[in-house]
């Protein structure tokens, strides 16, 4: 197991809770997606190892982090990752990598701060659609519509740990793949007493990261102002264990925008299992290391 260790920054309007692990080599700043936490690159942290500086925020409005009062959105999020640089004393890191939404912070911190991060690996996300997003809805119910039960349950109480563990079974994505890793990060997420158990993500914090992470050109535009080497790591099957987020026509429209793009694909994972599992984490700590 990698050296491990929680900090607590100051940021606008609140405390960033930051997890390290590692005790030497490359820096590598991660992260995560829309409703998880920094505990979500615990597998990958320990096939990296103390040789690697894996860095990762509590994201606004997220665990250790939801007392922050705002702002939210992509450039917030971002501007916390190069706070988190200059706190480490840190000139700039070797990779920012990014799952899901924090692929789409990364896309924004890697065009807006180029000089502090030298290289981005997006893990199924940060790549907007190319076809138009539903007109009409509120973005509530788009976020609904994306991510099911992971926003439904903001809004739920739970009796037990237990209780919300089994909550998490139900999921699609984790049929026949529940682990140690799925457990701890599961239970990180839970604040409050029994039986009034709740997540601890902010829905305010939500719903406006994804005003700036689907909505206006912010992500487009700054995907293709890209300069450093980009590497995209494709789930075979997507947040309900079916089909894929991205296919390889959005793959490969956007590898023809931005310089310096490559992808491929994990083999036998999905939206979740890519970083929430063994196999998910070996792949990609194979990935880092070829990057590094």
């Amino acid at each position: 197991m990698p050296h491990y260790e929680v900090r607590e920054l100051p940021v606008t309007g609140g405390t960033l809770r930051v997890g390290c692990w590692g005790r030497r080599g490359p820096v590598v700043v991660a992260s995560h997606g829309l409703t998880a936490t920094h505990v979500c690159w615990q597998a990958l942290a320990d096939q990296l190892g103390d040789d690697v500086r894996l860095i990762a925020p509590d994201h606004r409005g997220r665990g250790g982090s939801n007392g922050i009062t705002g702002p939210f959105g992509m450039p917030a999020h971002a501007a916390d990752l190069v706070a988190i640089l200059d706190a480490f004393a840190l000139p700039r890191a070797d990779l920012l990598i990014g799952h899901s939404m924090g692929a789409f912070v990364a896309v924004v911190a890697a065009a807006q701060y180029p000089d502090r991060f030298a290289r981005v690996l997006l893990i199924d996300g940060g790549l907007p659609g190319i076809d138009k997003l539903p007109t009409g809805v509120t973005t509530e119910q788009l976020v609904a519509a994306v991510v099911g039960p992971s926003l439904a349950r903001l809004d739920m109480r739970f009796a037990s740990v237990e209780a919300y563990r089994d909550f998490w079974r139900q999921h699609p994505a984790f049929a026949g793949a529940w682990s140690r890793y799925i457990e701890q990060y599961v239970d990180y997420d839970l604040v409050g007493t029994a039986p009034e158990l709740r997540s601890g993500v902010s829905k305010h914090a939500i719903l406006r990261d994804v005003e700036t992470q689907l909505q206006g050109d912010l992500v487009p535009t700054a995907l293709v102002s890209l300069t450093q080497p980009v590497r995209f790591l494709k789930a075979p099957r997507g947040i309900f264990n079916a089909d894929p987020l991205y296919t390889d026509d959005v793959l490969n429209h956007w590898a023809w925008r931005t310089p310096r793009f490559s992808w491929a694909t994990v083999d036998d994972v999905n939206h979740y299992t890519i970083s929430l599992s063994e196999r998910g984490a070996h792949a990609l700590a194979a990935e880092i290391a070829a990057m590094l």
